[in-house]
Order: C-alpha cells, then structure tokens, then sequence
C-alpha cells in the first residue's frame, strides 16, 4: 500500500491528538520518508499551524455539519460532512483512526461511517492508539470493532475488555504518544531557582464534575499548601486550547488569583501556543505534576515524572495502571472531598523514589514496544 490515511483527528490545538499525529507520522516517514500520507481534520488551519507533516488535507463539509446540528437523527448526515474523506480512500490506502478514544463518546457512529465506508473503496483500516469505554460497548459497537484489520490498545483496561468481547484483532502497545521527542524551549528562571509542580485542569472535567465547584477549589486548596509548606514553585499549563474547550482561559484565572494572593515569583503561566513537544519539554524538567490531560500526564510518565492524574474516562486510569501510577488517578466522580488532591500530591512526594523507580522500569520497555507497533503499520506497506 502506497497510501495512508489518518482521520479522526479534531485539530492540534488539541496537544494530545497533536502528540498522536506527529509521533505516528514520525514512525511511518522515517522508515518511507516519500509515502503519501493525507489527513482528515476537522480544523484544517490548527494542523497547518503546528506544521502537521501531512501531503494532503481532508476537511468536512461544513453545510453537512450545520443540517447535522439541527436534526434529531443520529448519523444522517456522516456520510456527507465527510465525503472528501471517504473518497480519498482505495484498495491502495492504509488507513489508521487516530482519535484514541472516538469509541468512548456517543459520536462514535462517525468514525464507524468512515470505517465502514472505506472499506468498500477496498482500504485496511487500523484503530490506533485506542482507549474504548466499557459502558458503550455494545453489541453494535462490538460488531464494528470487528471489522477492523487491527486494534492497538494503549491501555491494560481496554485490551481486556475487548479481548472478553471475543474480539480477535486486538494487540496492546503503548500510546504512540509515548515517542514524542521533546523540542527544548528557554525555560523561565523559576525552573533555575526551585523545583516545580505542573498543574494541567481542564474546562473538560469541570463541566463533569460532581459537585460545583469542586475541582477548582482543590487545585486552590492544593496551592495553598504547596505555597504554605513547601518550597516549589507552581507551573500552570494548558493542554488543550480549543475554543471551545480551552485550558488556558481556566489556568490564566487561577494563575492571575495566585499572583494576587501569594509571591508571584513562585508562579509560572506557560505561554498560549507551544507544541506537544514543547509543553512536553517543560513538563519533563517539572518534579511533580497534577493532570487532567491525559497526554499531559503521558508526557509526564514518559519522562519519569511522577503526577497525580484526575480521571474522567478510562484511558486515564488505564494508562495509570500500566506506569505502576493507578494509586495516584483519582477518578473525577469520586472527587467529593476539597482535598483529595492535596492529600494525593502529599502522598505522592512521601512516595517520590519509589514511583520514579517505577517509572524508570516501566519506561524500559517502551521503546521496543513502540518500533513493535511501528513495524505493524510497515507490514502493509509497499
């Protein structure tokens, strides 16, 4: 095969669809550096700002997408919003679903059109990188996943749970993500004076959470006893900027309260518009971090970085299981208490060696299992 095709992929201002698009692109172009590799995205102008290595880009039909957000019937008009991306695909076309966990949300029905309808133009198709959710594994869904030439889980929850579906295709690797190379960047000098601890939120988990208000008042609880009975400083960094789901706009709040409330020294807001790469490289020169992110926290554990993770799916929980680190996500419906995460982050430092050893064990194996994973897409191609 002499083509690829990735598609479900939103747009790089989200950095952890970013980090799986610039690592699988990477695996494949340093092996058959002139292949061509198109991409279907729903925000076509993000991918050409962060430099996407892509030879052709697939957008959806925006009238399609404005009669699909007045219609109560499921999936009518998938097929339309998403025409160029179908027709890119041929008997020559590997395609790879690169949303990572498209199949844990309702919209699922999608990417199955895609899915499905490559297939007739005579495409193989790879779920990559992939967390599913459980609950929305039904009988349906499990029927589709069937279909595809190969699942790659990238977490121990996920490849059990189909494996118990019966599914036959599934292989378990790490997420992709787990190879993004870090691009140094000037680091501010609070990284020079002290060590430091991230902290990722998300409007994501505040939106679900269970109680008002709950996880911002922990994150303030958490800095009030950092501030009080430490000596770090604090580095707030967004993950994910979408206009409609933006990190940035809830951190700059709690960073501006920070500054008014304790020494603004000690506090660190990282700019609006770095790379994957980029925020990885902070967050690898961080001693701890908080997460809600969960390529936040990847590039956390990557770098031997231990970190509290707040979990709203199980791709967080999972892949926190797998790095020796599932005592320290705590899953956003069990956030009751304003300080859980304090009390976590306090653990967590009692605990430093003992996870950084575990880190460093883990992550000794990555790298074989990602040239595994690497070899699996060369096998189709010519």
């Amino acid at each position: 095969m002499n083509n690829i095709l990735l598609y479900g992929h939103g747009g790089a201002y989200n950095h952890g669809a970013e980090a799986i698009l610039v690592t699988t692109i990477d695996c494949i172009r340093n092996r058959v550096p002139k292949i061509r590799i198109g991409l279907s995205t729903h925000f076509k102008e993000q991918d050409i700002e962060f430099g996407i290595d892509t030879d052709e880009y697939f957008t959806r039909d925006e009238k399609y997408v404005a009669l699909e957000n007045i219609t109560s019937h499921v999936g009518l008009y998938d097929a339309e919003i998403y025409k160029s991306t179908i027709k890119a695909a041929t008997s020559d076309t590997l395609a790879l679903s690169v949303g990572g966990d498209n199949y844990c949300y309702p919209a699922w029905h999608r990417w199955r059109c895609i899915h499905e309808n490559i297939l007739k133009m005579g495409a193989r198709d790879i779920l990559w990188s992939c967390s599913v959710n459980p609950d929305m594994l039904s009988k349906e869904m499990v029927e589709t996943l069937s279909t595809y030439e190969l699942i790659t889980a990238r977490e121990s929850l996920t490849y059990e749970t189909l494996c118990n579906k019966g599914l036959k295709n599934v292989k378990k690797y790490p997420d992709i993500a787990f190879g993004l190379v870090p691009k140094p960047i000037s680091l501010p000098m609070l990284f020079e004076e002290r060590s430091v601890i991230a902290i990722n939120i998300s409007p994501l988990i505040i939106r679900r959470e269970k109680s008002n208000g709950i996880v911002k008042q922990n994150i303030i609880n958490l800095i009030k006893y950092i501030m009080e009975n430490t000596t770090y400083g604090i580095a707030f960094i967004p993950h994910v900027i979408m206009p409609m789901d933006n990190d940035y706009d809830i951190l700059l709040e709690i960073y501006n309260y920070c500054c008014s409330e304790y020494s603004k020294e000690r506090f660190f807001m990282a700019p609006y518009k770095l790379s994957a790469a980029e925020y990885k490289y902070l967050i690898a020169h961080c001693r701890f971090g908080v997460f809600a992110r969960t390529h936040a926290a990847i590039a956390a554990y990557s770098s031997g970085i231990p970190c509290v993770t707040i979990g709203y799916s199980v791709k967080a929980q999972g892949i926190g299981n797998d790095m020796g680190m599932g005592d320290y996500v705590i899953p956003l419906n069990e956030l009751e208490s304003d300080s859980k995460i304090t009390n976590s982050v306090i653990a967590m430092i009692e605990n430093e060696n003992d996870l950084r050893g575990k880190l460093i064990e883990k992550n000794r194996d990555i790298p074989h299992n990602l040239k595994k994973m690497q070899q699996e897409i060369l096998s189709y191609v010519k």
